[in-house]
């Protein structure tokens, strides 16, 4: 008789927990890590983050777009910037709030696919552990997990795998309505994280079908029924994305035309990186060419070959799974071009599939009046066999978690593998300016500008942008430069109107402040450039104007709060002063001096209670 201790609920609940810790521990070291790439843009920069909640925010533009930016790249993805809201409000902006959801969407994710394995080959323990600890441990899941922005994978991975469970329980409960229900609303959140969750009713239909096999005429209506919650969701979902982008589709870079052969060997790449990772960083790497790219494609279509063989031949649960691999990179296979044509963190969702798979191989057969039970031969190979993979995936994936805790040695390290690299050149440039490392930055700039000069006028607008990196004497000079080329940048206005309110040039800053309000009116630092020149004008209306949009859009801005209070004690309604200021603290010395003299100016002249 086989044995079945396996399966017991003991055993399931030991393993279940253990494929949790294995997913959530080798990223603990990446709690610390800092903001990095586009974490700047989504989080750092983002100054809605700083007001209230507003809904608008996140259901009705583009994902990348800001309040100063209306940039679209045709992604809509309402939960990813709501989960960087909530994050951004538990955490006062710091990282760490944001690196630990990442690490619980990734055990959340993991615990699913060890569900779904449980589910599908009968409740063995070892096979779904199996599967969830390739999971856990996969390389290319660093990008994803350690990376704050690659959540979106995350995100919409873990709500696939909770529709793919809702859908299989539906099929079996006693209430499949309310299973129904939870389908929907698990797809739709899925959805809403990412658009690559759009592949998952093809892959519930893959994965029903090799369970149930094909439908017999009585049964097409009755299977087809449980398809309507997609249908609903699929029309809900449309309707938002419309309203909020204006079109379907993302628009995709300019001047890409679509290749016969592209989608092949980026498949076949893919698949080739979800069975044996590379070392390294390996982030965003080049397209493979000549021999290697025959290869890629050629891979691709003995894997989609392999999987229909495999279904004629009865196995097909594993050809479901493999199609679930090939389904999950569908929408970044470059069958309709877009601006990164390889990226590990576009794994996540196949490589749930590619672990499922190889633990389903590994099992062993399925036939009932096999010799050889399934999960015989996992539980003769698979200790070892996951033992030797966990040190393998792990020698990768350690020191890729700790790359991307640092942003300087994340583009150190892509430089060196890439030998020159345009992104990691100018990444770095912006790193060490962020550090206030003139020197460093400057070279790097001066490096990206060596191969890449049609970006030369570009990256000195972006210089003069930081302003930091340059002595005084050239400063407004290459502001003035860089405004001649982008008279529409309102970030180079703004920094005019500081440099020139610095040099006591009163009229100039008044203008550059006054273009800047015009061109970027949702930058709060734009307005309170404007309240400074105003209340050195002495006009005090315009002034506390000025400072209170500064404060409305930014409310963590205390200098707007301390002009707004001088303000209304000119004025005079000092009790308002008092209240403005109230608590308020100022880290210029020379400025919380002011604010002092102007609360102790309040104090007399407003009567007390």
């Amino acid at each position: 008789m086989a044995d079945r201790s396996h399966r017991s609920p003991t055993v399931l609940a030991l393993v279940g927990a253990a494929a949790v810790a294995l997913a959530a521990v080798p990223y603990l070291p990446g709690l610390p890590g800092d903001f990095v790439y586009d974490d700047h843009r989504l989080i750092v920069g983002n100054d809605g983050l700083k007001r209230p909640l507003d809904l608008g925010r996140a259901f009705l533009r583009d994902y990348y777009a800001s309040d100063t930016d209306r940039m679209g790249l045709g992604y809509y993805r309402p939960f990813a910037v709501l989960s960087n809201e909530f994050d951004y409000r538990r955490g006062g902006g710091r990282p760490a709030p944001f690196h630990a959801t990442n690490i619980a969407l990734h055990a959340g994710s993991t615990l699913l696919v060890f569900l779904l394995a449980v589910r599908l080959f009968g409740g063995n323990a070892l096979a779904a552990g199996f599967a969830a600890g390739l999971f856990a441990l996969h390389p290319a899941h660093a990008e994803s997990v350690a990376f704050i922005s690659g959540r979106v994978d995350p995100l919409a991975t873990f709500f696939s795998l909770a529709t793919v469970l809702a859908h299989l329980q539906a099929n079996h409960a006693a209430t499949p309505r309310a299973w129904r229900a939870a389908v929907g609303g698990a797809w739709l959140a899925a959805l809403l994280s990412k658009e690559v969750a759009a592949v998952v009713p093809a892959i519930v239909f893959l994965i029903e079908s090799a369970g149930e096999g094909r439908p017999g005429r009585q049964d097409v209506l009755r299977r087809s029924s449980r398809y309507a919650p997609y249908l609903v969701v699929a029309s809900v979902y449309l309707a938002l994305r419309v309203v909020a982008l204006g079109e379907l589709l993302p628009p995709g870079p300019e001047g890409e035309a679509f290749s016969p052969a592209r989608p092949f060997v980026v498949v076949g790449t893919y698949i080739a990186w979800l069975v044996l990772p590379p070392p390294g960083l390996h982030l965003e790497p080049s397209p493979p060419a000549g021999g290697l790219a025959v290869g890629a494609a050629l891979l691709a279509v003995g894997f989609a070959a392999a999987a229909l063989l495999a279904w004629r031949r009865g196995s097909r649960v594993e050809a479901a799974l493999a199609g679930w691999c090939v389904l999950g990179l569908l929408p970044v296979s470059q069958v309709k071009p877009l601006e990164t044509v390889l990226s590990e963190r576009f794994l996540y969702l196949p490589s749930a599939g590619m672990s499922l798979l190889l633990a389903g191989l590994l099992a062993g057969p399925r036939a009932t009046g096999s010799t050889a039970p399934r999960g015989a031969r996992l539980r003769a190979l698979g200790p070892g066999l996951l033992a030797v993979v966990a040190l393998g995936y792990g020698a990768i994936l350690l020191p890729r978690v700790s790359t991307w805790r640092d942003e300087i040695a994340l583009w150190q390290a892509k430089e060196r593998e890439d030998g020159g690299s345009i992104k990691a050149r100018l990444n770095l440039a912006r790193a060490y300016a962020r550090r206030g490392d003139r020197e460093n930055s400057r070279r790097w700039y001066e490096a990206t500008k060596r191969i890449a000069p049609a970006l030369a006028a570009g990256l000195d607008a972006e210089i003069a942008r930081l302003g930091a990196l340059l002595g005084s004497d050239e400063y407004e000079a290459a502001l003035r430069r860089a405004i001649e080329s982008l008279p529409n940048d309102g970030a180079l206005w703004n920094n005019l109107g500081f440099h020139l309110l610095e040099k006591r040039d009163t009229a100039g800053a008044k203008e550059a402040f006054s273009n800047a309000v015009r061109l970027t009116p949702m930058r709060a630092s734009c307005w309170l450039g404007l309240a400074l020149v105003h209340l050195r004008a002495g006009e005090w209306e315009q002034a506390a104007e000025a400072s209170s949009r500064a404060a409305a859009l930014d409310p963590s801005l205390a200098l707007a709060r301390a002009v707004l209070a001088e303000c209304r004690v000119r004025q005079g309604r000092p009790c308002e002063a008092l209240a403005i200021s109230e608590g308020l603290r100022l880290d210029s010395e020379a400025d919380q001096a002011t604010l002092d003299r102007v609360r102790a100016a309040a104090r007399r002249a407003c009567p007390g209670p």
